[in-house]
């Protein structure tokens, strides 16, 4: 009697594929079987890591080729679990093959599934697998779990660290990409736009897409923290060591609240800043910008048909930066303006020292209610997703309070170093706007004309409107001195006179 088989061989991981001889040792003891017990092997199946969970596509190709070849009564295993470690799927498609006529046979013990004593001792061994299967998973589980409340990462290392050891004993130190990760993190407490970040980081040697530095950018690993599903979704203190402090990576989700997942497309170029921001004095429209191919000039427009109110850029931004000057404030005055901003400051710090008080009294209300709340899931007094959701809503109002009180924080420090700031960029308004990023300089240009400027062609300068209020009165102080200063520079004999 001619008995025709397939030969089936399997491994349930890619590290059990690449890292042994299983499956060639499964091949050989089964050819030796068929060999010795007078089998006629018609094809190979399987081969590669297939999981045990569900059937995949090969065993599918074998139960296929069976139904397509008739003469084939035979499948030839070396062991009962290598045909699969579920039970439940196994015993299935050993019925629906038995019911077909085709018989499994197990070639290190030499049983089969021809009789019924044969099926249930095949059922027992793949129980058998099945359980011991189960009790690893449940182990190596365990395990992982372990190590994440332990504050220990180990998934997959982030970009930015090395890492060393296994399990417990991970380490993680941070490489030279994090520090330039580092740097990301420092331009978005800027301000700085994700396009703009990607270019600063390009230059550097780390090239990332837009979606990946999303993700660097929202992952409280970078933080020193630790959050997944091992953790109930409750971030924990991790080991490794932190990029950035948690209130900085707080202060960065604060930014990109309301703009998840939109990446702002680069419209602008730093050669045009005022496009948009000048408006036609004729018509009200806002210029664009162009370059003449010829000449290599930059030029703005207006873009009415027939108006020819274009000037170029290098006159713009000249006279521009001329106009900002006139919103600074005279030498002589700086001392009497930085006590006045000093004044200022402190009348407001007065009102954030109370702002503090009432941030750290909720702040400890929440850690209290955090507290009562670990302990109540310890006692079983609540059941884990009552608990899951309540930490996260008490971790998420912990995080803007944490925000708030290090908004207050800063305001609060560095008194002097404040005033002389604010003293000194309004001293340097025109250099300032001239030598800034795009960024910068529409900024500044927003807040001395939120709607905008208008530029006149016949008396080839700008005519403005809707001014800022408190720089205006700068604006005003400004010119009353210079007049003043003019007048007793007029009244005076000479000048070494005026300067005495």
């Amino acid at each position: 009697m001619i008995k025709n088989c397939f030969i089936w061989t399997r491994v349930s991981t890619k590290h059990q594929e690449d890292n042994g001889g299983s499956l060639d040792d499964q091949k050989c003891r089964c050819e030796k079987f068929a060999k010795d017990n007078g089998y006629t092997i018609k094809g190979y199946f399987g081969g590669k890591h297939e999981s045990a969970k569900t059937p995949g596509k090969l065993i599918k190709e074998m139960i296929a080729a069976i139904k397509k070849d008739k003469a084939v009564k035979y499948i030839i295993v070396n062991q009962a679990d290598r045909f699969s470690r579920n039970a439940g799927q196994a015993i299935n498609i050993i019925n629906d093959l038995k019911a077909q006529g085709v018989t499994i046979v197990e070639a290190s013990t030499g049983s089969d599934t021809s009789t019924p004593e044969g099926v249930m001792m095949m059922q027992f061994k793949l129980s058998l697998a099945q359980w011991d299967n189960t009790n690893r998973t449940n182990k190596f589980t365990s395990g992982r779990k372990h190590c994440m409340e332990s504050g220990v990462w180990i998934g997959k290392r982030p970009i930015g660290y090395n890492k060393v050891g296994k399990s417990i004993n991970t380490e993680y130190t941070i490489n030279e990409t994090g520090k330039l990760i580092r740097k990301a993190f420092k331009w978005k407490l800027q301000g700085v736009d994700n396009f703009r970040i990607l270019d600063r980081l390009s230059s550097m040697g780390l090239n990332i897409c837009k979606q990946k530095l999303h993700k660097i950018l929202t992952n409280p690993f970078y933080a020193g923290k630790i959050k997944s599903s091992f953790t109930n979704g409750e971030i924990i203190d991790g080991k490794h060591p932190a990029i950035i402090s948690w209130v900085e990576f707080l202060q960065v989700q604060d930014i990109l609240s309301g703009r998840t997942g939109v990446y702002k497309v680069k419209a602008e170029t730093p050669r045009f800043p005022l496009k948009r921001h000048i408006r036609c004095a004729y018509d009200g429209l806002p210029f664009t910008a162009y370059t003449a191919k010829k000449k290599n000039i930059d030029y703005y427009k207006c873009n009415k048909a027939g108006c020819k109110n274009n000037i170029s850029a290098k006159k713009v931004h000249k006279l521009y930066e001329e106009l900002l000057n006139t919103y600074t404030i005279p030498a002589t005055l700086l001392d009497m303006f930085r006590e006045v901003v000093e004044q200022i400051i402190i009348s407001n710090n007065k009102e954030q020292s109370d702002e503090m008080s009432v941030l750290k009294k909720q702040k400890s209300e929440l850690e209290n209610k955090l507290k009562k709340c670990k302990v109540s899931r310890g006692m079983g007094d609540i059941d884990e997703d009552v608990y899951t959701t309540t930490v996260e809503v008490i971790q998420e109002k912990l995080a803007k309070i944490e925000v708030e009180i290090a908004k207050v924080k800063r305001n609060l420090s560095n008194l002097t170093s404040t005033a002389d700031e604010v003293v000194a960029t309004c001293c340097k308004l025109g250099c300032l706007w001239s030598n800034s990023e795009l960024e910068l300089s529409q900024k500044i240009q927003n807040l001395l004309f939120p709607s905008g400027i208008f530029w006149d062609k016949e008396i080839g300068n700008y005519r403005t409107t809707d001014e800022n209020y408190a720089l205006n009165i700068i604006h005003n102080i400004s010119i009353c001195y210079e007049n003043k200063k003019e007048g007793e520079s007029e009244n005076s004999p000479s000048k070494k006179t005026l300067c005495g």
